[in-house]
């Protein structure tokens, strides 16, 4: 039975850990949206949909003990879920109106 325990810890903090990569999402794409805005409008659009798609992603992941009262029970599911959505739609655009996913400017690459 302590087999099951540990693939019970395993779970718990791998969902940790996808929250805590998420957060830093946020604050990577934020700082390479600003890199890329010289770059165009759908390089920036790449990074707008990140931003969103790491937001929503945060809200699916967060901890009960983080979550405020506005985010208990489904509305962080359903807000996080149209937050991945906007993601989606968003890099659909971008990748449209460029016939292709655009060039982007890493900072690290």
């Amino acid at each position: 039975m302590k087999l099951f325990e540990c693939i019970d810890g395993l779970l718990v903090g791998t969902k940790y850990l996808g929250w805590a990569i998420a957060v830093l999402g946020i604050v990577g794409s934020v700082v390479l949206f600003i890199v890329n805005i010289p770059l165009g409008f759908g390089t920036a659009a790449v990074f707008i949909a990140s931003l969103f798609l790491s937001i929503g992603v945060t809200l699916l992941l967060v901890p009960k003990q983080l979550a405020k009262a506005k985010l208990q029970g489904n509305k962080k599911y359903i807000f996080g879920a149209v937050l991945v959505i906007i993601a989606v739609v968003v890099m659909g655009t971008a990748c449209l109106a460029n016939g292709g996913l655009p060039a982007v400017n890493l900072l690290f690459a």
